[in-house]
Protein backbone atom coordinates (compact mmCIF):
# COMPACT_ATOMS: atom_id res chain seq x y z
CA UNK A 1 0.00 0.00 0.00
CA UNK A 2 1.19 3.42 -0.80
CA UNK A 3 -0.01 6.62 0.09
CA UNK A 4 -2.40 7.05 -3.39
CA UNK A 5 -4.15 3.89 -2.43
CA UNK A 6 -4.72 5.04 1.21
CA UNK A 7 -6.23 8.54 -0.04
CA UNK A 8 -8.04 6.21 -2.44
CA UNK A 9 -9.90 4.28 0.44
CA UNK A 10 -10.14 7.50 2.30
CA UNK A 11 -12.26 8.60 -0.16
CA UNK A 12 -14.16 5.79 -1.26
CA UNK A 13 -14.94 3.53 1.82
CA UNK A 14 -14.94 6.51 4.31
CA UNK A 15 -12.32 7.59 7.29
CA UNK A 16 -14.86 5.95 9.85
CA UNK A 17 -15.17 2.79 7.67
CA UNK A 18 -10.73 2.65 7.73
CA UNK A 19 -10.71 3.65 11.36
CA UNK A 20 -12.85 0.39 11.89
CA UNK A 21 -10.42 -1.56 10.25
CA UNK A 22 -7.78 -0.30 12.50
CA UNK A 23 -9.71 -0.93 15.30
CA UNK A 24 -11.05 -4.47 14.54
CA UNK A 25 -7.64 -5.73 12.54
CA UNK A 26 -5.92 -5.17 16.23
CA UNK A 27 -8.84 -6.48 17.80
CA UNK A 28 -9.40 -3.17 20.21
CA UNK A 29 -5.51 -3.17 20.67
CA UNK A 30 -6.05 0.52 18.70
CA UNK A 31 -8.52 2.95 19.85
CA UNK A 32 -10.28 4.80 17.25
CA UNK A 33 -8.53 7.61 18.29
CA UNK A 34 -5.47 6.15 18.26
CA UNK A 35 -6.29 4.67 14.69
CA UNK A 36 -7.14 8.36 13.56
CA UNK A 37 -4.26 9.42 14.75
CA UNK A 38 -2.11 6.74 12.57
CA UNK A 39 -3.86 7.13 9.70
CA UNK A 40 -3.37 10.99 9.58
CA UNK A 41 0.30 10.62 10.17
CA UNK A 42 0.15 7.80 6.89
CA UNK A 43 -1.81 10.40 4.99
CA UNK A 44 0.48 12.96 6.05
CA UNK A 45 2.94 11.06 4.34
CA UNK A 46 4.60 8.98 7.78
CA UNK A 47 5.49 5.62 6.58
CA UNK A 48 6.80 4.17 10.05
CA UNK A 49 5.25 3.19 13.25
CA UNK A 50 6.19 2.10 16.77
CA UNK A 51 3.24 1.69 18.64
CA UNK A 52 3.80 -2.32 19.94
CA UNK A 53 1.77 -3.59 17.65
CA UNK A 54 3.62 -1.77 14.22
CA UNK A 55 6.76 -3.12 15.73
CA UNK A 56 6.10 -6.62 16.91
CA UNK A 57 4.08 -7.61 13.67
CA UNK A 58 5.28 -5.36 11.06
CA UNK A 59 8.37 -4.49 11.31
CA UNK A 60 7.65 -0.46 12.37
CA UNK A 61 6.13 -0.15 8.55
CA UNK A 62 2.76 1.67 8.95
CA UNK A 63 1.69 0.99 5.54
CA UNK A 64 1.31 -2.47 5.72
CA UNK A 65 -0.08 -2.52 8.99
CA UNK A 66 -2.72 -0.46 7.35
CA UNK A 67 -2.96 -2.53 4.88
CA UNK A 68 -3.61 -6.32 6.17
CA UNK A 69 -6.21 -4.59 8.56
CA UNK A 70 -8.02 -2.88 5.19
CA UNK A 71 -7.83 -6.08 2.88
CA UNK A 72 -9.50 -8.21 6.17
CA UNK A 73 -11.71 -5.44 6.54
CA UNK A 74 -12.73 -5.92 2.86
CA UNK A 75 -12.63 -9.26 2.65
CA UNK A 76 -15.49 -9.34 5.64
CA UNK A 77 -17.46 -6.52 4.13
CA UNK A 78 -17.67 -9.16 0.60
CA UNK A 79 -19.09 -12.02 2.74
CA UNK A 80 -20.81 -10.40 5.78
CA UNK A 81 -21.50 -6.85 4.80
CA UNK A 82 -24.33 -6.82 7.52
CA UNK A 83 -21.16 -7.54 10.09
CA UNK A 84 -19.14 -4.74 8.74
CA UNK A 85 -21.50 -2.72 9.05
CA UNK A 86 -22.14 -3.23 12.44
CA UNK A 87 -18.05 -2.38 13.37
CA UNK A 88 -18.12 0.33 11.33
CA UNK A 89 -21.38 1.35 13.76
CA UNK A 90 -19.94 0.16 17.21
CA UNK A 91 -16.47 1.75 16.69
CA UNK A 92 -18.23 5.05 15.31
CA UNK A 93 -20.11 4.66 18.96
CA UNK A 94 -16.62 3.99 20.84
CA UNK A 95 -14.93 7.00 19.09
CA UNK A 96 -17.57 9.42 20.90
CA UNK A 97 -16.66 7.85 24.45
CA UNK A 98 -13.62 9.38 25.99
CA UNK A 99 -10.14 8.37 25.44
CA UNK A 100 -10.41 6.37 28.69
CA UNK A 101 -13.39 4.56 27.94
CA UNK A 102 -12.11 3.89 24.40
CA UNK A 103 -8.97 1.80 25.95
CA UNK A 104 -11.87 0.27 28.28
CA UNK A 105 -13.57 -0.94 25.72
CA UNK A 106 -10.62 -2.07 23.46
CA UNK A 107 -10.36 -4.55 26.09
CA UNK A 108 -13.43 -5.81 25.75
CA UNK A 109 -13.18 -5.73 21.89
CA UNK A 110 -15.00 -7.63 20.40
CA UNK A 111 -16.61 -9.43 23.10
CA UNK A 112 -18.93 -7.02 24.03
CA UNK A 113 -19.16 -4.76 20.68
Amino acid sequence: MDKAELERIVKEKGIEWLIAALVEGSLGYHSPQHARKIIERALAGETKDYCERCMGSYGTDLLAMIEIDVRNMERLEARNPGRCGDIVRDVGRMAGMSAEEQQIAGLMYPSVI
